[in-house]
């Protein structure tokens, strides 16, 4: 019995760490640009932490937490465009061109919705929404501000993130690329002339911060869709393309994305409390964890590339109806694996020392869940793992270290990684079962090939 599961796991990792150069090629070519946009994103939020900074703890506090809001935004957008490129993937992999964009056409009816739901909240809810993040005070007046300047990009980042799933899933990752770091060129600039008042340009601070990164979502947007337009790419919808969708689809579309806006609004949400605890131990822990944020985004840029990567790949076997393929690239993806004081930086330097020790588990988390099961039209299973282990582990364990045994930050942040020990330990199983392979161009979808 010992030496045939000694075997079998002997065959399976053989699998996983067996890549062909064509495979090898293709994961670099699809990657790369996927991870140079968000090392040039991460890069962003560096320059942003080091400028805002230098305002002073409470500044950069206000700043964080109010961006907690908008990555609150980002998430449930993501979930919208990770629903819908599940569909795009697929139906690139079966050459139906008009059916990605009418999903391409729910994706923007619903990212409508949810910007408009984000964008009442930063302009007409200010105060209540700073208030769940800051105790009141300065930091806290701070942090209306920035939310009310920054609300228009909002709806320019939501429209955006559609035309750059869709860019994705047909394989032109180079082209979110160019105008998201045409966009963050931009965004550093006025960064640089609107919060200190550079070149007779008015000394802005916060307000300026916010006023950038409008400005730079809306020139990104431009560039995405006059490139996409101008290529004639499968991108490039026409309105009337975006309507006329059928029922069948309409209906797929929602039982599957539904989970999945579910997921990342709830996962986003357990991640917005996590901020409101440490919001309530102090300006110091929240700058700390501004830092510990900033720096965790370098981590994961390649993490992201390959979550992202591993759906696009995933999801066109699969709508070209070869699930055995799409399970083996599944299991190689998965192979892989200053104006602050210093009790900030002491408290930083500690908790990115805790999480040395646990990117493992977190990277393992996102590839399988959001790049695997997803790809596979899994979104049920998804919500529940992802979603069932932050709440029922991750934010009870959070609130009592906070409320109850009053923990310092450090502690604090060890609790948050309960939850990801629990899903690797759930989620292993789950994918060598294969369950989550579905063919959603197949059953009442009948593709077309065009």
């Amino acid at each position: 019995m010992n030496h045939s599961v000694f075997r079998r796991v002997k065959a399976f990792l053989a699998s996983c760490f067996s890549w062909d150069k064509a495979f090898a090629r293709r994961v670099v070519v699809i990657t790369l640009p996927i991870i140079l946009q968000e090392l040039i994103a991460s890069s962003l939020h560096i320059v942003d932490g080091l400028m805002v900074s230098g305002l002073g703890d409470t500044s950069y506090a206000a700043v964080t937490q109010a961006g907690r809001y908008s990555f609150l935004y980002i998430l449930f957008c993501f979930g919208v465009t990770s629903g819908g490129a599940i569909f795009m993937s697929q139906f690139w992999g079966a050459r139906d061109i008009r059916r990605m964009r009418q999903s391409m056409g729910v994706s923007f009816v619903w990212i409508g919705v949810v910007a408009l739901v984000f964008i009442t909240g930063a302009t007409v809810f200010t105060d209540f929404i700073s208030r769940l993040f800051l105790p009141q005070g300065e930091s806290a007046s701070l942090a209306n501000l920035y939310l009310r300047w920054v609300a228009p990009s909002y709806l320019f980042q939501g429209v955006n993130m559609v035309y750059a799933a869709c860019l994705k899933s047909s394989e032109k990752t180079h082209i979110p690329l160019i105008s998201s770091t045409a966009g963050i060129a931009l965004n550093t600039l006025l960064n640089y002339l609107l919060i200190y008042g550079h070149f007779g340009f008015p000394a802005m601070g916060v307000k300026g911060a916010a006023i950038a990164t409008s400005v730079a979502a809306m020139v990104t947007l431009g560039l995405t869709v006059s490139i996409s337009y101008g290529l004639h790419l499968p991108a490039a919808a026409k309105l009337k393309d975006m309507l006329g969708i059928d029922s069948a689809l309409r209906k797929r579309f929602a039982k599957t994305t539904v989970p999945v806006v579910f997921n990342e609004g709830l996962w986003a949400l357990g991640v917005t409390m996590y901020g409101i605890f440490y919001g309530r131990i102090g300006d110091t822990a929240v700058a700390a964890m501004g830092i510990v944020s900033t720096v965790d985004n370098l981590l994961w840029v390649f993490i992201f590339g390959m979550m992202h990567a591993t759906a696009i790949i995933c999801g066109k076997a699969i709508g070209a109806s070869k699930p055995e393929l799409a399970y083996l690239y599944a299991k190689r993806m998965l192979s892989l694996f200053t104006g602050l004081s210093a009790p900030v930086i002491q408290t930083a330097a500690i908790v990115l020392g805790i999480e040395s020790f646990t990117m493992w588990f977190r990277a393992f988390n996102a590839v399988n869940v959001v790049g695997v099961l997803r790809s596979g039209g899994d979104t049920v299973f998804s919500l529940k793992l992802d979603v069932g282990a932050m709440w029922l582990i991750g934010v009870p364990l959070c609130a009592a270290a906070v409320f109850l045994l009053k923990l310092p930050v450090e502690y604090v942040y060890i609790c948050t990684l309960g939850e990801e020990i629990v899903k690797v330990l759930i989620g292993i199983p789950h994918f060598r079962s294969r369950v989550w392979i579905k063919n959603l161009t197949e059953g009442d979808i009948a593709f077309e090939t065009n």
